[in-house]
Parts: C-alpha cells; structure tokens; sequence
C-alpha cells in the first residue's frame, strides 16, 4: 500500500527503549528513529553493539538511510544519531525546542560552555512540519509534557509517539523531570489519540510488565 511502511522494532534490553527502522517499500529508502548508544555505567564505557545491529538491517535489507530523528532527549540513555550520522551520511534530526532543554540541562549539569542552541542535529522541526522517506509522507506533531522538546513523527500510516503512551500495563509517559508537565502531556495524548483510526502507534519504552515479552 503506498501509505504503509515497513516498521522493524529493535528492543534495548537495558533501558526498555525500542529504536525503529522506518522504510518505503516502493523506494527502500528509509529513516532510523531513536537509536541507542550502549552505556556500562561500571565501567563508565559506551559502545556502539546496538547502533551496529541497525547498521546491519539496513544493509542487510539494502536499504537507503534519508534521515536519523531522535523524538526527543533522553534521560536514561544517549543516542546514537551522531555514530550513525558519520557512518550513513544522513542528516540528524530532532524537535526545535531542544534548546530549551538543553538550558536546563546546561544548569543542572554545570556545563557553561555547552552550545544549547540545537547545533548537534542538522535539523530542528517545528511542529507542522513536513518531510519524505523515500515517496512516503511525514509530518512533525510537536507533542511535549515528558520534556520540553518531544516531538511524534508520522510517517504514512505510522505514528512514532515516543514517551507518550505506553503498553496499557505501563500508562502513560512520566513528566516530573525538569520542563515535564502532566497537563501538557494530556493534550499531547489527547492530539495522538486524534490521529485516523487505522493509525499504528509505535511507542518509545516497553517496561515488559510482569516480566512477559517486550511489546512495542
């Protein structure tokens, strides 16, 4: 259909977080969203094992990477947009009120010098805006409450909604880091839930409730 994308999940098993290969069948061109850097916080070492598996279904499907979007800045993991940035040549995208958050961020961490401007991505969407992978269409729904700066990229028929909702066994996303806001976030719900009914929603974390399998 030429409104439905091929979606492949892949779970992060330490952090519950799910980062997406979105691609056009038609084109094989394609868009990764929220990929993880591994972190051993004991040995205080990142490395790249997860980013590569990405890698490795792209080429694997050979597929033609047009953009690398984060949905948002994370707390409990980094991302690895830059890692595969330099390894597809495809522009790295994120939510134009990243600068906000970095602000507070640049605060709480006592980093003075650290450019919370947004310049890390290669683009900064606005809610609204729009964009292409491969012949599909995608647009910006600008979607805060679980930071500042949280956006959901719709693309054809899928809605990657990031910390908004979760499985129902989990809820809701949480909005008490600094710049979260429980109201905010209802709207941001509430505008999802809004979305054509046969829109597939792809969340951001499985928290695998009761230990059965993660679920996305």
């Amino acid at each position: 259909m030429p409104n439905n994308p091929a979606v492949a999940g892949f779970y992060h098993e330490e952090t519950g977080s799910i980062a997406y290969v979105v691609a056009d069948p038609a084109t094989r061109h394609a868009a990764i969203i929220d990929p993880v850097l591994d972190y051993d916080e004991k040995a205080g070492r990142i490395s790249t094992q997860s980013a590569d598996a990405l890698l490795k279904y792209v080429q694997d499907n050979k597929l033609s990477v047009d953009w690398i979007f984060d949905t948002h800045p994370h707390a409990d993991h980094f991302t690895a947009a830059a890692y595969l940035k330099d390894k597809l040549g495809a522009p790295a995208a994120i939510g134009r009120n990243i600068g906000a958050v970095q602000t507070l961020w640049k605060a709480i961490y006592n980093l003075p010098d650290f450019p919370a401007d947004g310049s890390q991505w290669d683009r900064l969407f606005a809610g609204g805006d729009a964009f292409n992978v491969g012949s599909l269409p995608g647009r910006v729904m600008f979607s805060p409450g679980h930071t500042l700066a949280s956006i959901t990229y719709v693309v054809g028929d899928a809605a990657f909604i990031h910390d908004t909702l979760f499985q129902p066994d989990t809820g809701s996303a949480r909005c008490d880091f600094p710049g979260g806001n429980a109201g905010i976030l209802y709207d941001s719900i509430a505008a999802i839930l809004a979305l054509p009914d046969q829109t597939r929603l792809f969340t951001g974390h499985d928290y695998r409730h009761d230990g059965r399998a993660a679920r996305w």
